[in-house]
């Protein structure tokens, strides 16, 4: 019986042992030689009566042993651990036998061992190479050359799978992992150790659910992966499915299966992606959601303009989706976009700029016009190349309404709807702009409704305003389209006429027939309710355009105009005269002249004297002078009535009040002056304040003056305009002593129904009676029946601008006791006056 020789290297002596052991049990045929070094086998290698080498390599060798050139010729066996599996590769790629992995217990892969050195040897002899038959030596040389190339390559693999970043791992035909990286063994989070004793990946995957990997009934799998994994070995392994880890990342799982029934599988960490995935998923979500709720939309458009994507709330688009898409805006239209502005819109989309609050006004099918406002910025693509446009857009009607709305209120008369004086002013200035460079002219006429304040006093000014809005109504027929119609305030308005002749004789015929019209117009009754109203217009007119004239310039030429037809009687009009202006600059200096007067105190006191039937001095009148520092003493007729109508009279009046009381405080001092009395006049304003009587009395108490040495003159239209009130006033005066004269009587209505009621104690004859009354029968008939009827009522009379003796006759004759006027006197300053009384040196 033939006996297969076996040469067993092997360090470990008890490894050997059990290997001849199992071998005689197992195969008693088998003649067993173990050599305890690579360097004592090197003699039995030499013979070549080896039917097989089984070499067992120290855990410590990092290299081939040196007698693996002898091994050619025959079959060897690597026995190995797991770390050197690199040496078997490098032998197997030379063509030399095969190799086991020596388990940690050290005996357990004997088994496996003898099975595969048998087939091995089976292999050999149906290969045709009898047992023991010398084979052809392999060269030293190359073969150190395929063992390096074999290293290389071997951590050039390594190296490879070190550096992935996916898990990776290989099983062979049976099943076994026999290929793995150390990602995996991370990603997985399972032992080294585990993985190196080759396990069946059937029974790595239920160790993984054993200990949860998979999640309860595997609900951390995805639906691909549910049933391989629950039925590991029954069902197929599926190309592709997710897992998620307990600690909550996410795997994406790929199996391979290659022609010989192995397979690869790689473990991908996708967590960064899943998550941001799912944060894409919940913006776009959001962003959905917010498009729902909001009443704006999304819009995308391509490189051409063309809409391609419309999201959101499309109602207040105003179109269907089918309408827009494929279109650009341009193709849709709008009503407030000329040709020349969709270029300059396109002009942005091709520079690639952003645009912002792109206003469109575009029409329902009922007619109702709407407005859009969108914005927009441009899509690139890595290049830099135009991917098109995408924004947002929203309905801004309602803001457009109101806006409309505010500017309503803002540049409209709430009442009337005209443009009201901003609105105007803004206009006047473009039209003198524009009739400057056009060289034609334009009028402002300006309108007001003549006694407008007695229908609001008298009937309200619910009916006032019924009024106004129908004058609105006709003043508008009354002009053309072009022109405005403004409501300037109150009952006034304007009317602005543009385009007239640039002959000014024409353009004053045009608007004087525009007046006329209008004055008609304005002329015919009004219905205001159960009533009928007859109302007229004054109408001032100013032309503009052939010399600049700046907007302010013009209204107040067109008012003073317009006051001029006023003064004319009403009812008419008047074009604007520049010797209008010239008056009324000159009103206003001297208005300023007074002001600083008063501040400087230039204000003087004279006195006319007033005499009794003998010449005799018995008083004086005070009357107020202003001695200009330029223009000299400036005559009381020319800013007295200035002081009226501004407000001055109060603060002039109570220094005349007030200079005149010290004066009279001044005669006292003397017995030649002490008799004297003082006249002072008293306007209207200044009787009517509501504290006259406490400032005259106080004036009085603050000089020590005598109150009955004291007369107030006062005029009959102040006394009528309310008599009760003007007694009681005097009655408060009088009963400290104050005396009152009714200044220029007869000149007024002179009732003698309240002359008896006044507490009067004097008369004053008005000049205008006494300067004729030699030469008019009248006059001399008035001044008798006022004598008389002084005399009837116990009152005293003094005849004012007494200037001939035959003036002096008369009056003396017919019982006038006292005189004032040139023939005795001019007004004069104290001192003058004072000098007359002084006897001759």
């Amino acid at each position: 019986m033939t006996h297969t020789g076996i040469l067993w290297v092997d360090s470990d002596a008890p490894h050997a042992d059990a290997a001849r052991g199992l071998m005689g049990a197992r195969h008693p045929g088998w003649r067993v030689v173990h050599s305890p070094s690579p360097e004592t086998a090197r003699a039995p290698l030499a013979s070549h009566a080896w039917d097989a080498v089984v070499l067992c390599l120290r855990s410590s060798d990092q290299e081939p042993p040196g007698l693996l050139e002898l091994c050619a010729s025959h079959p060897v066996l690597l026995c190995i651990d797991s770390a050197q599996e690199a040496l078997a590769a490098r032998a197997f790629r030379c063509g030399l036998g095969d190799y086991v992995l020596r388990d940690a217990d050290g005996t357990a892969h004997l088994n496996e061992l003898l099975h595969r050195l048998a087939a091995l040897m089976q292999n050999a002899r149906g290969s045709g190479q009898e047992p023991g038959q010398p084979a052809r030596m392999v060269d030293a040389r190359i073969w150190q050359e395929a063992l390096s190339m074999l290293q290389e390559q071997r951590s050039a693999l390594q190296a490879t799978l070190a550096s992935m970043s996916q898990g990776i791992l290989k099983t062979g035909p049976d099943g076994r992992i026999t290929v793995y990286n150390q990602r995996v063994l991370e990603l997985l989070n399972l032992p080294e150790a585990l993985l190196a004793t080759r396990p069946m990946l059937a029974d790595l995957t239920r160790m993984q659910a054993e200990r949860g990997d998979f999640g309860e009934d595997y609900n951390l799998v995805d639906p691909c992966g549910h049933d391989y994994l629950a039925q590991v070995g029954v069902v197929p392994s599926p190309a592709l499915y997710w897992r998620t880890t307990r600690d909550g990342r996410t795997f994406e799982v790929r199996t391979t299966s290659l022609p010989d029934g192995s397979l690869v599988r790689t473990f991908t960490d996708v967590s960064d992606y899943v998550r941001v995935e799912n944060e894409l998923r919940e913006s776009e979500a959001r962003f959905r959601s917010l498009s729902d709720l909001s009443s704006d939309w999304y819009w995308e458009l391509d490189a051409q303009g063309r809409f391609v994507q419309l999201v959101g709330d499309l109602v207040g688009s105003g179109m269907a989706l089918p309408d827009v898409l494929g279109r650009t805006r341009w193709e849709i239209g709008a009503l407030n976009m000329t040709e020349s502005d969709w270029a300059a819109h396109r002009a942005v989309l091709a520079a690639q700029q952003p645009f912002r609050d792109l206003e469109l006004a575009r029409r329902h099918p009922d007619g109702s016009v709407y407005w859009l406002s969108v914005s927009g910025v441009p899509l690139l693509d890595a290049s830099g190349a135009l991917r098109g446009y995408r924004g947002v857009g929203r309905n801004i009607t309602g803001r457009k309404q109101a806006e409309s709305q505010i500017e309503r209120l803002a540049f409209y008369d709430a009442l009337t709807g005209l443009p009201n004086r901003r609105l105007l002013l803004d206009r006047l200035q473009r039209a003198t702009v524009a009739a400057t460079h056009s060289s034609t002219q334009g009028a402002l006429l300006f309108i007001d409704l003549d006694n407008f304040k007695d229908l609001n006093d008298t009937l309200g000014h619910d009916i006032g305003d019924q009024l106004l809005l129908q004058v609105a109504q006709r003043l508008k027929a009354c002009v053309r389209e072009t022109d405005t119609v403004a409501r300037f305030g109150g009952d006034e308005f304007v009317v602005l006429l543009e385009g007239l002749s640039a002959n000014s004789a024409h353009a004053s015929a045009e608007t004087a027939h525009v007046a006329s019209h209008i004055a008609t117009t304005l002329g015919q009754p009004y219905p205001l309710g159960e009533t009928s109203h007859h109302s007229t217009p004054s109408i001032g007119i100013a032309l503009f355009g052939r010399q600049p004239c700046s907007v302010d310039e013009l209204l107040k030429h067109a008012d003073l105009a317009m006051y001029q037809a006023k003064a004319a009687g009403r009812n008419t009009q008047r074009f604007f005269d520049p010797e209008m202006q010239a008056a009324v600059s000159s009103r206003s200096a001297l208005e300023a002249d007074l002001r600083r007067g008063l501040e400087q105190k230039e204000q003087l006191l004279y006195y006319q004297p007033v005499v009794d039937g003998k010449g005799h001095l018995q008083g004086a009148e005070a009357l107020l002078r202003w001695n200009h520092p330029r223009r000299g003493i400036v005559s009381p007729a020319e800013f007295i009535p200035l002081a009226e109508q501004t407000g001055l009279i109060l603060p002039l009046g109570h220094w005349v009040l007030e200079t005149a009381c010290a004066q009279l405080v001044t005669w006292s001092r003397s017995a030649l002056t002490r008799p004297f009395f003082l006249s002072v006049n008293v306007s209207v304003r200044q009787f009517r304040q509501p504290d006259f009587v406490q400032q005259v009395l106080g004036t009085l108490d603050a000089s020590g003056a005598n109150p009955e040495r004291l007369k107030l003159e006062l005029t009959e239209s102040l006394l009528l305009a309310d008599v009760e009130d003007s007694i009681a006033r005097m009655e408060q005066l009088r009963s400290h002593g104050v005396g009152f004269s009714l200044d220029d009587f007869g000149t007024g209505y002179s009732s003698l129904s309240y002359l008896k009621r006044l507490p009067l104690e004097q008369l004053k004859i008005d000049q205008s009676f006494v300067r004729d009354l030699q030469t008019n029968p009248n006059d001399a008939a008035i001044v008798r029946t006022i004598l008389a009827l002084a005399d009837s009522l116990d009152l005293s009379v003094v005849a004012e601008g007494v200037e001939t003796t035959g003036q002096f006759e008369f009056l003396h004759r017919h019982g006038c006791k006292a005189f004032q006027g040139y023939l005795f006197g001019r007004p004069m300053p104290c001192e003058l006056l004072e000098r007359t009384l002084r006897p001759a040196p």
